[in-house]
């Protein structure tokens, strides 16, 4: 019995296993994307979760709104950064960036004046050769009447016998200390260096952080002492509008602006920096230009030297750039064209000669410039 009997319970209790699976089944929807999550309390908690895929979790979108919050806080940084260290030129009145110290230049002065002599050197007249002296005489003419201190004195003094000892010994074109070189200052105030550079080819004359280099090939042009006048002054005027440090601040907004366009438009590093150029830097450098020749007037005014003088030198500078291919195209150039350039120096002449009748060391001196031309001309 027990023998034909247990196949047919065994049979019984599967045929009740079946029809209890079949009751409990799980009755699932297909799933349209994402993952299967099952319960495993219960049949009726059965449930369908669907999991952020990695797609959407790093979605362009998210990546964009973190950078641009990124871009906007250092923005704001920039910005107030910026805005602190805004100031007036003092000479104009015109508003620019400067975060770049007085202390600081003076380091900056001696590493160019360094950097001048080490490039210069074989070329730097002596101290006292007769052209090196013609410059001296301008630029310490310029330097005393407006206070701004004066040149570094070349060498020590020396008794007259010497002096006549040493005219007829030395030879000025190769002896002598370098015109800029420096010893003991003899008077109080800023110290300037100057290097007369003995390069007829290059027609220049330059002035950063108290350092005025002035190469032979410009005296042609200028002519005389007038005209030599007219382009030291307009050097000397850079430095005391401290352009040299202002355009080293302005860099840092040029690059931050290069950065801006770089990240939030996507511009290619070529394209930004073509933009900050044109838009920024050239424009910038062109206010400069004739910021120095409003300062420069100024100070040959005071001077005593004749301000007709630089509408002339700036004149035949023209045509000597129209000679040897200078570009016509204004918003390319770092100096404005020599038409705006000589219309804006004739509007300061009224102003320089303004200074010069309430000037008593210029008293007479117009006059007797009148009278010598008279005489050249009869």
């Amino acid at each position: 019995m027990w023998a034909t009997t247990a196949p047919i319970l065994r049979a019984s209790h599967a045929t009740r296993g079946l029809s209890l699976l079949a009751r409990s089944s799980l009755r699932l929807r297909p799933p349209t994307s994402g993952i299967c999550r099952l319960s495993t309390t219960s049949p009726q908690h059965a449930q369908y979760t669907r999991f952020p895929s990695e797609q959407h979790r790093h979605s362009p979108r998210g990546v964009t709104d973190t950078r641009m919050k990124i871009v906007i806080a250092l923005a704001a940084v920039g910005g107030t950064y910026y805005v602190v260290h805004l100031e007036q030129v003092p000479e104009t009145g015109r508003w620019r960036f400067m975060d770049i110290s007085p202390k600081y230049e003076t380091t900056l002065a001696q590493a160019a004046y360094n950097e001048l002599l080490a490039e210069f050197r074989d070329k730097i007249l002596p101290s006292n050769h007769p052209v090196t002296r013609h410059v001296q005489r301008v630029v310490t003419n310029i330097l005393e009447s407006s206070d701004l201190g004066h040149l570094r004195s070349s060498e020590p003094r020396r008794s007259l016998a010497q002096a006549i000892d040493d005219f007829w010994s030395e030879d000025p074109f190769t002896t002598g200390r370098p015109s800029g070189e420096s010893s003991t200052p003899e008077s109080g105030g800023k110290e300037w260096n100057l290097l007369v550079v003995n390069d007829p080819s290059v027609v220049n004359a330059m002035a950063t952080f108290g350092n005025i280099v002035v190469f032979t090939g410009i005296l042609p042009i200028c002519k005389d002492e007038e005209g030599l006048a007219a382009v030291l002054g307009h050097e000397i005027a850079h430095v005391v509008a401290r352009h040299a440090s202002e355009r080293y601040s302005s860099s840092k907004v040029f690059l931050a602006v290069a950065f801006l366009l770089q990240t939030v438009f996507g511009f290619d590093f070529g394209i930004t920096n073509l933009i900050s150029t044109l838009l920024l830097e050239l424009p910038n450098s062109r206010t400069q230009e004739y910021e120095a020749d409003t300062i420069g007037m100024r100070l040959t005014a005071k001077a005593c030297f004749d301000p007709q003088a630089a509408v002339a030198m700036h004149a035949r500078l023209a045509k000597y750039e129209q000679a040897h291919g200078g570009t016509s195209l204004e918003f390319l150039r770092t100096h404005p064209g020599a038409e705006r350039r000589i219309k804006h120096l004739e509007e300061l002449i009224p102003d320089a000669y303004s200074i010069q009748a309430s000037s008593p060391q210029c008293a007479g001196v117009q006059d007797s410039m009148n009278r010598f031309r008279e005489f050249q001309s009869s």
